[in-house]
């Protein structure tokens, strides 16, 4: 009996951790991917290592390399949950919504390349510089 009430936790542990990270699949994994494989019909991929990676093994090994990252984090959270440091809760919410922002950021440069086929960076640049 005690081999099922550890299934049922961890079961219900990543259950939790699921719906704490649902706008970080939606956003970093999900929406990241899509769009970058829509956006490069329109150029290139600017990270050397991912246009390398691309290369090599195709654009469905950013979601292999994704859903690897998405593994890391559930150990992240899984170490912050166990830990039982004061600081837990502020760790685990700063960089969830971390990758939530980067994820956004991703997305929303994506969505530009698509749409006026000019990324955020090239933006930036052009108005800082």
């Amino acid at each position: 009996m005690d081999n099922v009430s550890q299934y049922n936790s961890q079961f219900t542990n990543i259950w939790d951790f699921l719906k704490d990270v649902k706008y970080l699949i939606l956003f970093y994994v999900l929406g990241d991917f899509l769009t970058t494989v829509q956006a490069l019909n329109y150029g290139f991929e600017e990270n050397k290592f991912l246009a390398a990676v691309f290369q090599s093994y195709g654009i469905e090994s950013l979601l292999v390399l994704k859903v690897f990252f998405l593994a890391i984090v559930y150990w992240n959270y899984r170490v912050l949950r166990e830990s039982g440091s004061r600081w837990t809760k502020l760790l685990w919410t700063l960089s969830r919504k971390g990758i939530v922002i980067v994820g956004l950021f991703l997305v929303v440069n994506n969505l530009m390349v698509i749409f006026i086929e000019c990324s955020m960076l090239q933006v930036i640049h052009t108005v800082i510089f």
